[in-house]
């Protein structure tokens, strides 16, 4: 009883985050925060900057709702952090470690975001701002403002993708992906502060770190997680190929030139954040001829391809010229020249692939793969 009492009242620091917390706490309890004193100081404009930037990021919404240590600190003191812990950040004590500069850089500021208290000593998120719940609607919203970006240079560091990307949106998150080495791998996530900036540089094809440097391969956060959903799936029916004795690079056969009938093929844009579903536009377009719909959750845009014209089909679910789903107005094109061509190439694929796997699983369950099989549960024999 008395070995275990003793745990209790010492309890072990296990990690050097969890050191430096207790020893953060402990000081600003234990000893009376002095004043700070902002006359007569002066703080360039661009560090002023970065200093208001970093605070805003700590308490922005991304990572405040995933920073324990912070989540901890909020509730010690209403909210309000002294200055001295916030320098215990690298990141900030990096961009400054003067808490009468720090103090000034957020007293001449617009930031809505962060308060100063009277004393100049201790900053906390403004309380008319409080932290959004983290709802699924909440997700949604910030998986469609983040933007995945490839091909940067190696040696970018974060003080460089803020100052590029600040010329296409305000930022409100960058993450600089590394691998298990700690190496820039190249690529970054960012989320913008609006939708509406962060669809802009997706369509921006040409994208460029430098005017000598090549396109940056620019998609939404949702079109990434899906063509890397993809390629898994592509590398375990190649690998499950490889085990039955299959060639590993399958041809195919889709032709270099598709025939089509022009006209069939509508795009709908503009469903970012708008709930809707396949079977919704098969409804909508009931009684129209909708031969296959191209729309995953989530997505940005669908493809509706009917028997006859796509333009008909509109023009009678059309209600004042407007296209509405889901109650919300979507914009419409017919496909034609290159895209559409596009399309039916894509489609011509998609076909080719499911007949191939198709063929595959059936070649799989008659080699042994299925019930009955080398593995499976076979004809029972009689035991005497």
């Amino acid at each position: 009883k008395q070995w275990y009492q003793r745990r209790v009242r010492e309890p072990t620091i296990n990690t050097e985050a969890e050191k430096t917390e207790t020893k953060v706490e402990t000081t600003d309890k234990g000893t009376k925060l002095e004043a700070v004193s902002t006359e007569g100081v002066e703080v360039e404009s661009h560090v002023a900057a970065k200093i208001v930037k970093q605070l805003e990021y700590y308490f922005g919404d991304r990572n405040l709702r995933q920073d324990r240590f912070l989540l901890r600190e909020v509730t010690l003191d209403n909210g309000w952090i002294s200055l001295d812990t916030m320098l215990n950040f690298k990141r900030l004590a990096s961009i400054c470690s003067d808490k009468a500069k720090i103090a000034k850089a957020i007293e001449s500021s617009n930031t809505s975001l962060i308060v100063l208290n009277e004393e100049k000593n201790k900053i906390r998120r403004n309380p008319d701002r409080p932290l959004p719940k983290n709802s699924d609607e909440e997700k949604l919203a910030s998986n469609l403002k983040t933007v995945y970006v490839k091909g940067l240079p190696l040696d970018l560091n974060i003080d460089k993708a803020e100052e590029f990307f600040a010329a296409h949106g305000k930022t409100c998150y960058i993450k600089l992906r590394k691998d298990g080495s700690s190496q820039f791998k190249g690529s970054v996530f960012i989320e913008f502060e609006t939708q509406a900036d962060a669809d802009k540089i997706v369509l921006n094809k040409e994208l460029k770190f430098t005017p000598e440097s090549e396109p940056l391969i620019v998609m939404s956060r949702n079109d990434y997680f899906k063509s890397k959903s993809m390629n898994v799936k592509q590398e375990k029916n190649t690998k499950r190929e490889e085990q039955m004795g299959g060639n590993a690079e399958v041809k195919l056969d889709v032709p270099e030139t598709v025939e089509f009938e022009k006209g069939k093929v509508l795009k709908i844009t503009g469903l970012a954040g708008v709930e809707t579903t396949r079977e919704e536009m098969k409804t909508v377009f009931e009684g129209n001829g909708v031969s296959w719909v191209t729309f995953n959750k989530g997505d940005p845009e669908a493809f509706i391809r009917f028997d006859g014209s796509a333009q008909e089909a509109l023009d009678k679910v059309k209600s004042d010229e407007k296209f509405m789903l889901s109650g919300k107005e979507a914009s419409t094109v017919v496909l034609e020249g290159e895209e559409e061509e596009a399309y039916w190439k894509k489609a011509a694929l998609e076909k080719a692939e499911f007949f191939h796997r198709k063929n595959t699983n059936r070649k799989r369950r008659f080699d042994g793969g299925g019930r009955g099989g080398r593995g499976g549960r076979g004809k029972r024999h009689r035991r005497d």
